[in-house]
């Protein structure tokens, strides 16, 4: 099993904690879960998910001089809201918290870093652009992806989407993640998504 199972830990950046710019409420209570699943022996990678925008990232409001939570969607990789400034590369809110083992991550995949594309989930750029790590967990020898992190309606659905079109058997550590909850009703909608689409709800 070991040879073939990888983790995924989407985002658990500071900027995403209840104190950060773009808070998900609860998001300290999914840490623990998220350790226990690091330390066990299992997985034969941890691959970690890490925001990473420059300051001039068009997917902030500021940069276009709306609120944020604007509507919006240029059908070229930003949208389809616009958000507060958030994970700017090199600061604070960007690093991963400090309650995190982050000394168990064996790969860091850094996303949004191009200015004028936002990147949801681990595997690609909202305009379709490859981040590479369909290839590594390939090259890994990976078939079966456990996965948590923030949060679970945007970046986490967007990472199950993917892995799900790459192939992979997914599992979703339910009690590893949280929802932004922007539209009432986004959890559980995603949640069923997952079930539909054959996703298994784990706990650890």
């Amino acid at each position: 099993m070991k040879m073939r199972k990888a983790l995924i830990v989407v985002d658990v950046q500071n900027d995403f904690y209840e104190t950060g710019s773009l808070p998900v409420s609860g998001a300290s209570q999914i840490n623990e879960a998220i350790n226990r699943a690091m330390r066990d022996s299992v997985y034969k990678a941890i691959v970690a998910g890490q925001d990473w925008h420059p300051s001039n990232h068009m997917s902030f409001a500021v940069n276009h001089g709306k609120e944020p939570f604007t509507p919006f969607d240029n059908k070229k990789g930003i949208g389809p809201v616009l958000w507060p400034v958030h994970c700017q590369q090199g600061t604070y809110g960007a690093a991963f918290h400090t309650n995190i083992e982050t000394n168990r991550f064996d790969y860091i995949i850094r996303k949004g870093t191009h200015p004028h594309v936002d990147s949801y989930s681990i595997f690609r750029e909202n305009d379709g652009t490859e981040l590479g790590t369909d290839g590594l967990l390939r090259a890994l020898g990976i078939e079966e992806l456990d996965i948590c992190g923030l949060a679970l309606d945007y970046c986490l659905k967007y990472t199950v989407h993917d892995a799900l079109l790459a192939g992979f058997k997914i599992n979703v550590i339910i009690n590893g993640t949280k929802g932004v909850e922007a539209n009432i009703g986004d959890v559980q909608r995603t949640i069923e998504e997952f079930r539909r689409a054959g996703v298994e709800l784990i706990e650890r």
